[in-house]
């Protein structure tokens, strides 16, 4: 796809709310206080422009380039 992120996610990653179920947290660190039982009316999900330092553009354009001489 032309606008998206030139470097692939797991299948499993989901959009949970309440649970991840998708790729694990180290259990070792964090403990989940509670299960989510509540309901939402409403989510938004804001997608903005990254905020990208000079070094990780060049970085994104070195790896949008490796993935075109790949082809």
């Amino acid at each position: 796809m032309e606008k998206t992120i030139p470097f692939g996610l797991p299948l499993d990653e989901t959009f949970d709310i309440g649970s991840k179920t998708g790729s694990s947290v180290d259990d070792r660190d964090y403990q989940v206080p509670f299960t989510f039982t509540g309901k939402l009316n409403k989510l938004t999900i804001s997608v903005e422009p990254p905020k990208l330092t000079p070094d990780d553009e060049k970085k994104l354009r070195d790896a949008q380039r490796a993935a075109q001489d790949a082809k």
